[in-house]
């Protein structure tokens, strides 16, 4: 029996809230869509102005949310939640709810580099990187106005590794205001990330907001994303390893929960709900 969809609650800074259908996988909502509906949602949120926070759960936030209830809330209080990992479409199938597709926010990100939804938005996407360590969101920022592509760079700040509150001043909010950015790219940390977006999306005037920690990296080009055979086969994991030993310890933990998560989801289907 196929689980009942899952209605996300609307969030309070959503300007023009709108029907989702999606599915619970270990408590986290993903909207059933495929990539080029998310990048049709994004591309309408910033042609219309309307705020749209994008989460992009893989397997760390499944496994980070069970024991972190304001990290969850901040999943369940996103505009669109798409399935960021291999390991959500082999547990939302197990559990009998398959998705349609892996939608990566770096392949997201890729899209509207490359003019996915020009048809709509019909000029190019302005960004403002916020994170990543130091001098890379500048880079990025210079890498996107080199091209003169379907990106502009509007504006770049590292803030360092302060508190939440600290990286959230008056002045900090209104440069990235000023911008007249239609998308801004958080890369602090999942966690922090997410909740540097909770506390500040009130004050914010950019239409979509989103963590999407890599993608400062991989546009300044201090990583390189895994070639599309390992992302497909769902080893983009072993491929960040090779070139940042230091996430070894998170997903070899995260492996290890991926087993409970799976037997959950085999109960889940046992049970039909």
């Amino acid at each position: 029996m196929m689980a009942a969809p899952f209605i996300p609650p609307a969030s309070p800074h959503s300007e023009a809230p709108r029907a989702r259908h999606c599915v619970t996988v270990a408590g986290l909502p993903f909207d059933v869509v495929d990539t080029a509906g998310a990048v049709e949602r994004l591309c309408a949120a910033m042609r219309d102005g309307q705020r749209l926070f994008l989460s992009t759960p893989n397997l760390n936030f499944l496994v980070a949310a069970q024991r972190d209830g304001a990290f969850r809330q901040s999943v369940l209080e996103s505009d669109l939640s798409v399935a960021d990992g291999m390991p959500v479409l082999w547990l939302a199938r197990l559990q009998g709810t398959p998705l349609p597709e892996r939608v990566a926010g770096s392949t997201l990100f890729e899209r509207l580099r490359a003019g996915a939804g020009q048809a709509l938005l019909g000029r190019p996407i302005k960004v403002y990187f916020f994170g990543g360590p130091p001098g890379v969101a500048e880079a990025a920022c210079a890498v996107l106005n080199a091209e003169a592509g379907f990106m502009q760079g509007v504006g770049a700040h590292g803030p360092g590794f302060g508190t939440i509150e600290e990286m959230s001043t008056p002045e900090v909010i209104a440069a990235i205001n000023a911008s007249g950015a239609d998308l801004l790219v958080v890369a602090l940390g999942a966690k922090k990330g997410q909740a540097w977006i909770m506390h500040n999306r009130a004050q914010l005037t950019v239409p979509v907001l989103s963590h999407l920690g890599a993608v400062v990296n991989f546009v300044a080009g201090t990583v390189q994303r895994a070639p599309l055979a390992w992302q497909r086969w769902g080893l983009e994991w072993l491929w960040r390893i090779r070139q940042e030993p230091a996430l070894f310890k998170r997903y070899w933990g995260d492996g290890w929960a991926l087993l409970g998560l799976a037997l959950h989801a085999l109960g889940r289907r046992g049970r039909g709900k």
